[in-house]
């Protein structure tokens, strides 16, 4: 089974409570500021206690809100303060407090608009240089956030039981109001300990939300309820220390309710990906809500009749959604639009490849080398799984070899790409990039999907339209928009491009891009370095070709050992070997094969660019070679593989007599390593190959 190494990057279900307790925070945060700054200010005259209900739940909720959001944008910033300064300066620093900046200036003007509205706002030049500078406004949190990463990292060396604690007493004086904390400076020194605490103790809090149940669900909540109680019967919320008290119950709570919300069908997807795309609400509600509190509030108060009492109950609940859904609908128009600059620093100047990926400008072309690989497979360890690598007695008998075989299949999203995905979509989180855009056939799509959940990063992902099912639902179970487009390359990475173009994010493409092949090559590297372990160095790694990221990692991987490396190709959908005959990537029109990974129509150029040095030879496999490799796999090893992923089996049963682009023979053979690069396959599908041979087709 995959096994993980200590330090593991905590599973994909972890970060989606994560974005839910984020998506739940902008909830309660619009909401509170819907019931305070409108609903409140209307006179209802229902003669009901409706609206003092709505006032004391939003004050309940008080110790609840900013606490976790600041927990959970600790857990998030966690990996970052690791990094050197010139990483993780520009995305956690700069950016925070340039959108404070700019975003402090636009409301500035158009609040100017609302008079009547009751928001902080400058009237004059000193009250806004006071806002950007010592006294942060309703966008303190943007300040707090750039604060809160410097002093993490500046005290980084500091033990975290000392941290915490002067951070937590910091926040219980400011709680009794014992500190000068004009406008929003008292939020500021109250919620640094949160902040601390999702950066020092994100394991604890990871296992604490991954253990979430209903028991712990019903605690905690009781905990939090009599905290509350407790500390307004008695009137205790000026004693140093009682608010904090309550909300590191509150924190408890809602860790717990994110974890339980996360595994709910309907709920969990819809607040995770309102967790992803919080930046936009945040800064755009308040002049929402100010322009429909002048719009709506008159109407709403001269009402009458039995709508009334209804609306009274329910009007927080509507206004909160509409806010909600304008603020969402402003931010994507803006970013339409070309106004990315609201939401992102200006990007460094850059020149964009012919996928549409941005990259700093270098002075010339330069290939990944073994370096990168082994500098890759260090970055990726405890970030992926390390899957273990199976042998068989029977098929080595068949083959004539030692046969070792690299589970990939049960790597996480189920493919070796996850490592590629999560290399490259972790350095685009560190370089300040909130967003990444993909195309495959499937598992490239999975995999970025998934490393950008990890990594707090928003996906979409295009797949064909005859992509195989399980592959478009793990894709959206892993919190991507998923787009369908046409069945080729070509369609998808042109719908890819406009994609990426209009939003503004970088295409990690699934073959030319430098850490995709880095990162694939590590699957090569581990089975290498495995092999030795056991006594028996490989003579041949054998790896299945689609467009060529695997095979160029692999060979970067073997680059100054004496291994050989062959790809597998598909009959009819063989650009590899084509193009190394030519000697330029040359495109074939893909034959029908079970194998639908391994059909992308042209190598890339960057894995030729690779592999043209690399490959020994390419192996063509017919679908009944495929079938039974798989039903071998299936049976000997009780393993579970895609078409494509066995492909690379069954290439490695016929290497006999295979010739390389120079003609000569491939020689004897001793241990062969295969990687079995994927996993995901319909059970229909299994069904079928596992039968009768003669009822196995494309068409079928």
């Amino acid at each position: 089974m995959p096994t993980r190494t200590e330090g593991s990057a905590p599973p994909g279900d972890r970060v989606a409570w994560a974005d839910v307790a984020k998506g739940a925070c902008i909830v309660l945060v619009v909401l509170w500021h819907v019931v305070v700054k409108d609903y409140l200010r209307i006179d209802w005259r229902a003669g009901l206690p409706v609206p003092g209900a709505w006032g004391l739940l939003g004050e309940q909720l008080l110790p609840l809100r900013m606490p976790l959001f600041f927990a959970i944008s600790g857990i998030f910033a966690a990996n970052a303060v690791a990094r050197p300064w010139r990483v993780s300066g520009r995305p956690r620093i700069a950016r925070n407090l340039y959108l404070y900046a700019i975003w402090l200036l636009i409301h500035t003007a158009l609040l100017a608009l609302a008079p009547g509205f009751p928001t902080d706002r400058a009237t004059d030049p000193g009250e806004l240089l006071a806002q950007l500078t010592v006294t942060p406004s309703n966008l303190w949190y943007l300040y707090a956030l750039a604060l809160y990463f410097v002093l993490a990292k500046a005290l980084r060396r500091v033990h975290p039981a000392v941290l915490l604690t002067a951070a937590g007493a910091l926040s219980a004086v400011a709680a009794t109001g014992l500190l000068d904390s004009p406008g929003n400076r008292g939020q500021v020194y109250q919620n640094l300990v949160f902040f601390l605490a999702g950066v020092r103790l994100k394991p604890y809090l990871t296992r604490w939300a991954d253990g979430a149940s209903t028991r712990r669900l019903a605690g905690t909540g009781a905990a939090y309820a009599i905290g509350l109680a407790a500390m307004g019967l008695a009137g205790v919320q000026s004693w140093p220390g009682a608010y904090l008290f309550v909300s590191v119950l509150a924190v408890a709570f809602g860790l717990t309710a994110a974890a339980r919300l996360a595994r709910h069908r309907l709920a969990g997807p819809a607040l995770a990906r309102l967790g992803r795309r919080t930046l936009g609400v945040y800064v755009i509600h308040m002049p929402v809500l100010a322009l429909l509190d002048r719009l709506l509030a008159a109407p709403v108060a001269g009402l009458g009749g039995p709508g009334r009492a209804l609306l009274v109950t329910v009007y927080p609940v509507v206004l909160t959604a509409l806010v909600l859904a304008l603020s969402l609908a402003a931010h994507r128009g803006l970013t339409v639009l070309g106004a990315r600059w609201l939401f992102d620093l200006p990007r460094r100047r850059v020149h964009s490849n012919p996928e549409g990926e941005t990259m700093p400008r270098i002075d010339g072309p330069a290939l990944p080398d073994r370096t990168h690989v082994e500098e890759a497979a260090r970055a990726l360890s405890g970030r992926v799984v390390r899957t273990p690598v199976l042998h068989s007695p029977v098929i080595d008998r068949l083959a004539g070899a030692r046969i070792l075989l690299k589970a990939e299949n049960l790597q996480d999203g189920g493919s070796y790409k996850m490592r590629g995905a999560m290399l490259a979509v972790g350095r685009l989180a560190a370089a300040g990039h909130t967003g990444v855009v993909a195309q495959s056939t499937g598992n490239h799509a999975v995999a970025v999907a998934l490393a950008a959940r990890r990594h707090g990063l928003a996906a979409t992902v295009v797949l064909p339209v005859d992509a195989a099912p399980v592959k478009v639902d793990r894709a959206r179970a892993a919190g991507a928009r998923v787009v369908r487009a046409g069945t080729t390359v070509e369609e998808r990475l042109a719908v890819a491009r406009r994609i990426a173009e209009v939003e503004g994010h970088p295409l990690v493409d699934a073959y030319d891009h430098p850490d995709v092949v880095a990162g694939q090559g590590s699957a090569s590297l581990e089975l290498i370095e495995e092999a030795a372990r056991r006594g028996t160095p490989l003579d041949a790694l054998v790896v299945p070709v689609g467009g060529g990221g695997g095979i160029a990692g692999a060979c970067l991987a073997a680059a100054g050992t004496p291994i050989q490396v062959y790809g597998v190709e598909p009959v009819g959908c063989d650009s590899l070997a084509r193009s190394l005959a030519a000697g330029r990537p040359t495109p074939v029109a893909p034959a029908p094969s079970l194998a639908d990974g391994l059909r992308p129509g042209c190598v890339g150029d960057l894995p030729f660019a690779v592999a043209r040095t690399g490959v020994r030879g390419v192996v063509r496999v017919d679908d009944d070679a495929i079938v039974e490799a798989f039903r071998l796999l299936l049976l000997e090893l009780k393993v579970l593989v895609e078409p494509s992923g066995a492909a690379g089996l069954a290439g490695a049963l016929r290497l006999d007599g295979v010739t390389g682009p120079g003609g000569s023979g491939a020689g004897r053979r001793r241990t062969v390593g295969v990687v079995l690069t994927g996993g995901n396959v319909e059970a229909d599908l299994v069904a079928r190959l596992a039968g009768d041979p003669m009822t196995v087709g494309v068409a079928a």
